[in-house]
């Protein structure tokens, strides 16, 4: 290729890639994404491959284990977004089999809104959002099956049933040996990790394996517990009765019950809570004021609620913003 790729050509070849290789390891997927990025002329930030990787899992695209080195394209899923006046997503694999049905059946009979990724600087552009119009939800089984897809209601509400409750894993050995050198204690205040010399606190660490692949660990009453990052977190803030979720409800009429959730961004949501509220507009986060927060729309009070309380949270809620007659908000 010679010309600079716009946001579309590279997040869309990119899905195509996935959807037509199907699996394989997540570290050769993170440095195709910096290879692809850097051929086509676009710098990107520190982690921003590890960023695209985790937006197109939560939009659905993949899913990935990183303990286990692997992604795997998710399955076509044409899904509607709660609420949304009659706007449904397609997610999962875009296949070129997917795409030509796609681009038929827009031509033929279906509404189809495309919208573009518009990335941030020093990030990796997505894939564009596919909503789909439509008048009856029973029209969505016919569009799912001509598409090659599954009709799934509203699966942004059926992963709320699925929340895993944060807790600590099973129990797990110490930092030990040659791994002690590399120990690091999350620092609430800092909201971040920092480099420690000893063990000896309660709290979440992190510290490098023999094979060097990082491990975080949780110490509950002097013992220590896998964990998964996120949710290590989300246990601290816990301990330390810190929030980090808020919810505003929308101001236009019959709206009250959905809103903007507001999650600080030092405290990511574990994967599937993110999918949860991704799907809600088929939209990746947008970053909050000052980037201090990352802000998903068109989310239901009640996922809002669940998502808190599976995460030990205590949801804040806060005052609708009405438009006064100076044009002001408040």
């Amino acid at each position: 290729m010679t010309g600079p790729m716009s946001s579309t050509e590279f997040g869309g070849i990119l899905l195509r890639w996935l959807s037509e290789s199907r699996s394989g390891k997540a570290s050769t997927l993170r440095d195709g994404v910096r290879n692809q990025a850097q051929a086509w002329g676009l710098e990107l930030a520190e982690y921003a491959d590890w960023d695209w990787m985790r937006k197109v899992a939560a939009l659905g695209f993949i899913d990935v284990d990183l303990r286990a080195d692997r992604w795997s394209v998710a399955p076509p899923v044409l899904t509607r977004l709660p609420h949304a006046d009659g706007l449904a997503v397609l997610t999962g694999a875009r296949t070129a089999r997917i795409s030509i049905r796609v681009e038929e059946a827009a031509q033929e009979w279906m509404e189809l809104i495309a919208v573009p990724h518009r990335p941030e600087a020093g990030e990796a552009p997505l894939p564009d959002t596919l909503l789909f119009q439509y008048e009856d939800p029973r029209n969505l089984w016919e569009a799912a099956e001509y598409l090659g897809a599954r009709y799934v209601p509203c699966a942004a509400l059926q992963l709320m049933e699925l929340l895993p409750q944060a807790a600590p894993g099973p129990e797990s050995a110490p930092p030990g040996g040659s791994t002690a050198d590399t120990l690091e204690k999350y620092e609430l205040r800092r909201q971040r990790f920092v480099p420690v010399a000893r063990d000896d606190e309660d709290g979440l660490y992190r510290w490098r394996g023999a094979d060097y692949a990082r491990l975080t660990r949780v110490r509950l009453n002097g013992v220590f517990h896998a964990v998964e990052r996120e949710t290590g977190i989300y246990l601290e803030l816990a301990r330390h009765r810190t929030g980090a979720m808020r919810w505003r409800p929308e101001s236009g009429k019959g709206r009250a019950g959905l809103g903007r959730f507001f999650v600080d961004r030092y405290a990511p949501l574990p994967a599937l809570h993110e999918r949860a509220v991704v799907l809600c507009s088929g939209f990746p986060p947008s970053a909050g004021k000052q980037a201090q927060t990352r802000v998903y729309d068109n989310v239901p009070r009640v996922l809002a609620e669940a998502i808190a309380a599976s995460l030990q949270q205590n949801l804040e809620t806060m005052p609708r913003q009405v438009a006064a007659t100076v044009g002001r908000t408040e």
